[in-house]
């Protein structure tokens, strides 16, 4: 089985600070358990056309900001709104999904793009594709 699955908990530096997060644990389980499985990696974001390192970000009624990367501020909407981007970016990944038939996808828990709250997420469950929120 194929499974969409973030492209950070793989490891790789795509999150707004640009820096590596550690391989996930729950994804390393599930390849125990699940060896045949593909992962197909994916960052809405990234896909959507922001850079990275890029600012971080709040939503905020629907609609995505740039924020402070010092954390105490980081509540606080500083920048840009940028949502046009997330949006562009959740349609390439269920596009990559439907392009391999994808069912289940695991996707980063908090955030504004792929978490099932956000854009990227709530598209792909409203496409039939099961979202399994892990950190």
């Amino acid at each position: 089985m194929k499974v969409l699955v973030s492209s950070c908990l793989m490891g790789i530096p795509c999150r707004w600070h640009g820096k590596p997060v550690p391989y996930s644990s729950f994804l390393k389980k599930h390849r125990e358990t699940n060896p045949d499985d593909i992962f197909i990696g994916v960052c809405p974001e990234m896909l959507g056309g922001l850079p990275c390192p890029r600012p971080p970000v709040k939503r905020r009624k629907g609609k995505v900001f740039e924020t402070c990367a010092k954390k105490t501020n980081r509540k606080n909407v500083t920048g840009a709104e940028v949502t046009q981007f997330f949006i562009d970016g959740a349609g390439k990944t269920l596009e990559i999904a439907r392009e391999h038939k994808i069912k289940k996808a695991f996707l980063c828990n908090w955030s504004p793009s792929c978490d099932k709250s956000g854009i990227t997420g709530k598209l792909l469950i409203l496409n039939g594709i099961e979202v399994v929120n892990i950190w």
